[in-house]
């Protein structure tokens, strides 16, 4: 299928509150660009996605296992992947890191149990991992970031567990279920976000208790709340967090309620958004921007679209 642009700027989404929210926030719809296909400006199940300087968008197709890139206008740009386990080559992704630094994309390769490296023109650069449970193997991981310093923190969710690695691929550390300090444990952490505040912390998604966990970067627990309020009765299930930042505002894809919602870096809730050019369907990746504003761009797997925000307050 052709391209499927929609754009309707200022289309202002009226935010609902999320429990007893500190302060209500609103965004307005800017575009959405997609539509299920395996051709140029489609996709199968967008998983996630990051921005670059020049407001291209790279698009984790993941039912055509590729990366998409696109201009700012939605017009395809490149891609590269297609199934497989040789390099290059990838099976079932869930999720594409930007390290700005070094010009470079990470791959969080699910289904080979590895991280591969390109740069922005999709050349392959490296991979580590293999399916294990020794230190730098990983077993079906889900979701990564990247810090200040250029290092590596991997949700290695079959493992339970969080590993941290450095540019080139080399183990440094580990922390979760089987820690021997208590309060570190993990079940199932789907995905994880980094914020600089202070010396940097990384912020846990643990799938089946739907709770955040925030950590330094030694891995000790240092705050942690429910994703949901109480008696509220959503469902649970594998979700993406990201964070803002400047205040540090906590983003997650509510991927089973068909949402996104915010919280503040305390826990505290700030509402929540459910649709743009369509109501939400299984969203599940996330992208903030601050370069122009303050920019939510969300995978929204179930629609097989990109939507794109602006939020206003």
């Amino acid at each position: 299928m052709g391209n499927r642009w929609f754009v309707a700027i200022a289309l202002s989404l009226a935010v609902a509150a999320a429990a007893v929210a500190a302060s209500d926030v609103s965004f307005d719809f800017r575009e959405a660009v997609g539509g299920f296909g395996i051709g140029r400006e489609s996709f199968d199940r967008p998983v996630d996605l990051v921005r670059d300087r020049d407001e291209n968008i790279y698009v984790l197709d993941q039912g055509n296992n590729r990366v998409q890139v696109l201009d700012r206008r939605g017009r395809f740009l490149k891609e590269w992947g297609g199934r497989g386990f040789s390099h290059g080559f990838l099976d079932t992704p869930n999720a594409i890191a930007f390290d700005r630094a070094a010009g470079a994309l990470f791959v969080v390769d699910t289904g080979n149990h590895r991280v591969q490296k390109f740069d922005l023109k999709g050349k392959f650069l490296m991979s580590f991992g293999r399916l294990g449970s020794s230190d730098g193997d990983f077993n079906k991981p889900m979701d990564l970031v990247v810090d200040r310093n250029g290092n590596l923190y991997i949700a290695d969710t079959g493992n339970n567990r969080i590993q941290k690695f450095d540019s080139s691929g080399k183990f440094l550390q580990s922390w979760g279920k089987f820690a021997r300090r208590r309060g570190v444990e993990l079940n199932n952490p789907v995905s994880l976000a980094y914020a600089e505040e202070g010396f940097g912390q990384i912020y846990v998604l643990n799938s089946p208790e739907c709770r955040v966990q925030k950590y330094d970067m030694d891995g000790n627990l240092l705050k942690e709340w429910p994703m949901h309020a109480k008696g509220e009765g959503a469902l649970c299930g594998p979700s993406r967090i990201r964070i803002e930042p400047r205040k540090y505002t906590v983003y997650i894809a509510d991927t089973e309620n068909d949402r996104v919602i915010l919280f503040d870096k305390e826990g505290e809730p700030l509402g929540s958004l459910k649709e743009g050019k369509k109501g939400f369907r299984k969203p599940s990746g996330l992208f903030v921007d601050i370069s122009f504003g303050e920019d939510l761009l969300v995978a929204d797997t179930g629609n097989h679209l990109i939507q794109t925000f602006r939020r206003t307050r």
